[in-house]
């Protein structure tokens, strides 16, 4: 845990034009080898993929706080969340332009606290109260969500 530590910070200061002892032939080697320079990116790529697959079989990315099957997504969504708020604010934040157009290309909503189910699925393009079927553009074969899922 330490080497990788050290590599990510000698990786950074190499970027910045600061002294390090890392080089450019090791960072292709280390590329090559797959290593992860960035774990908070690997980690949000990871969580989502999940949500991904929540949408796909749910037809929304409404990740219930009590999401028994992965709490730790439900934990990632209201991050997310709070991210964008801390962000819309202009405070510090986690969250940025690149991020917020691929959450919203999947449907994400920003905002749900106070939604009665009606107007959940009105939201995402339902015709009847009772359902929440998503708009077409989110709707996507299990096929084609596993070359997604492979990205």
């Amino acid at each position: 845990a330490r080497w990788v530590k050290r590599q990510r910070r000698q990786y950074k200061l190499l970027k910045e034009g600061k002294v390090s002892t890392m080089t450019a032939e090791r960072v292709a080697l280390l590329d090559e080898a797959g290593f992860v320079w960035d774990s908070h990116e690997a980690s949000w790529r990871e969580k989502i993929v999940e949500l991904r697959r929540y949408r796909v079989r749910h037809g929304n990315c409404l990740v219930p706080s009590n999401y028994r099957p992965d709490p730790s997504l439900a934990v990632w969504v209201k991050c997310q969340r709070r991210q964008y708020k801390l962000y819309q604010e202009g405070k510090p934040s986690a969250m940025n332009d690149e991020r917020i157009r691929e959450l919203e290309g999947e449907g994400f909503c920003w905002e749900v606290r106070g939604l009665a189910s009606s107007a959940v699925g009105s939201a995402l393009g339902g015709t009847n109260e009772s359902t929440m079927t998503p708009p077409p553009h989110l709707l996507v074969a299990s096929t084609e969500i596993d070359k997604v899922v492979r990205i």
